[in-house]
């Protein structure tokens, strides 16, 4: 497959439920949760930093699967 082995993630970034003023994330695959923030960060620019770093391990963790 393709460098990404096929995968759609998305990033959901969106305002804490719990804490004001505050973001979590959420990485999907096709609209399946893949990973979430367990915490919330200070600002929605500081939760998709840390979002799309998590992509990007993810990107490089499936891209190493068949190597040897």
């Amino acid at each position: 497959m393709g460098a990404n082995d096929g995968h759609l993630y998305t990033v959901e970034v969106r305002p804490s439920r719990h804490d004001p003023g505050r973001y979590t994330w959420a990485i999907r695959d096709r609209g399946k949760l893949v990973r979430g923030s367990y915490r919330p960060h200070a600002s929605e620019h500081v939760a998709r930093a840390v979002a799309l770093a998590e992509v990007e391990r993810l990107i490089g963790h499936d891209g190493r699967s068949g190597e040897a």
